[in-house]
C-alpha cells in the first residue's frame, strides 16, 4: 500500500501545480503577450514533464521500465489504430451527454487559436498533450498499479485522468478515454499504444476545429442544449447507438491484443527473454500477490485518500465558477 499511496500523492501534487501553478509562472505571464498557444505548451511542460523528471530523479526508477518505453510491435500498430478511430464515436456521444449540463468551453478555446497553421494547432493540441499526459498517467502513475490487476487499474487511472483536467465538460469522455488507453498499454506493454491512441483522438478533433474556426461557421449556438426536445433525443440516441457499436469493437480488439501479446510473452519466458517484464510474468506476480493477504479497510483508506482530497479539490474548483 505504500507504493500506491506514493503515487496517489504524487498525482495530489499534480492536481495542487494545475490549481496554484499559475502563481509559479507568473513572472513568465508576460512574456506570453496572451498567446494561448504558447500558454499550453508551457503548462503542459512545467506541470506534468518537470514532475515526472523529478518524480523519476528521486525514486531513481528507470524511464524505460516506469514509461514502458518499448517499440509497439508491428503486429499490433493495426489494431491501435482502430480503437483510436472508435474512440471518436464514444467521445462524442459522452461529449453531448456532458454537454446537457456544462458548456463546452473547449471548443471556444480552440476557436481562440485559429491563427495558426494547421501543422502548429496539430503540434500543441494534438502531440504535446498525447505524450505528455500519456508519460504522467499512462507511464508514472499506471506503473504505481503495476500489482494491481487491469481492469481495477484502468479504471482508477482512468478516473484519475479526467479529475486532472480540472474540467467538467472534459470529466466523463476523458475517465473513459483513459480506461481504454490503460487498457492499450497493459495488453501492449508499450507506452507509444496509448500515445498513438490518444494522438488520433486529439487529432481529429484539433483538424475538425481548425477547419470550423477558417471556415467562420460560429458553433456557439449550435449545440445540444440550443435544440428542441426531440432533436436532442434523436441525437442522443443516434450517437448512443454508434457509441455502443464502437465500445463493442474495443472490446474485441483489446481482447485480440491481450491474446497475440500474452503468447509472445508466453514464449519470451520459454527462452527465459525479458521475463521480468512479460505480461505474463507481472499476471502470475500478481496472482501470487493476490494469495498473500488481503489489505486492511484503515491502509486502503488511506493509499486511496489523496485521491479524495483531490476529489474535493476537483468539486471545488468546479463549483467556483457558479457563485461568480
Amino acid at each position: 500500500m505504500k507504493k500506491i499511496f506514493g503515487i496517489n500523492f504524487y498525482f495530489l501534487l499534480l492536481i495542487l501545480l494545475q490549481l496554484f501553478g499559475s502563481y509559479i509562472l507568473q513572472p513568465f505571464i508576460p512574456l506570453l503577450h496572451k498567446q494561448i498557444w504558447a500558454a499550453i505548451l508551457l503548462t503542459q511542460f512545467a506541470f506534468l514533464i518537470v514532475p515526472m523528471i523529478i518524480y523519476l530523479l528521486v525514486t531513481k526508477k528507470s524511464p524505460t521500465e516506469a514509461l514502458r518505453l518499448k517499440p509497439l510491435k508491428a503486429k499490433n500498430w493495426l489494431y491501435v489504430g482502430g480503437v483510436a478511430l472508435l474512440v471518436y464515436p464514444i467521445a462524442t456521444f459522452l461529449g453531448l451527454v456532458t454537454n446537457l449540463f456544462f458548456h463546452n468551453n473547449v471548443n471556444d478555446l480552440l476557436q481562440k487559436m485559429d491563427s495558426l497553421p494547421l501543422w502548429a494547432f496539430v503540434l500543441v493540441i494534438a502531440l504535446t498533450p498525447a505524450i505528455c499526459e500519456e508519460f504522467t498517467v499512462r507511464g508514472i502513475i499506471l506503473s504505481g498499479y503495476k500489482k494491481i490487476g487491469t481492469g481495477k487499474a484502468a479504471i482508477i487511472t482512468g478516473f484519475m485522468f479526467g479529475v486532472l483536467h480540472l474540467n467538467p465538460s472534459q470529466f466523463l469522455y476523458t475517465f473513459v478515454l483513459g480506461i481504454i488507453l490503460a487498457y492499450l498499454v497493459r495488453v501492449t506493454d508499450s507506452i507509444f499504444a496509448s500515445i498513438i491512441c490518444h494522438f488520433t483522438f486529439n487529432g481529429i478533433n484539433a483538424v475538425l476545429a481548425w477547419s470550423i474556426a477558417k471556415a467562420n461557421i460560429n458553433i456557439k449556438n449550435q449545440d445540444i442544449t440550443s435544440t428542441t426536445l426531440v432533436m436532442k433525443i434523436s441525437t442522443l440516441s443516434v450517437n448512443f447507438f454508434l457509441a455502443a457499436g464502437a465500445t463493442i469493437g474495443i472490446v474485441y480488439i483489446i481482447k485480440h491484443l491481450k491474446k497475440i501479446n500474452q503468447k509472445d510473452s508466453y514464449e519470451d519466458k520459454l527462452g527465459f527473454k525479458d521475463q521480468e517484464n512479460s505480461i505474463l510474468y507481472k499476471e502470475i506476480e500478481y496472482n501470487k500477490d493476490e494469495k498473500v493477504k488481503k489489505n486492511s479497510i484503515i491502509s486502503l483508506l488511506l493509499a486511496y485518500s489523496p485521491i479524495g482530497i483531490s476529489v474535493v479539490l476537483y468539486v471545488i474548483f468546479a463549483l467556483m465558477p457558479l457563485y461568480k
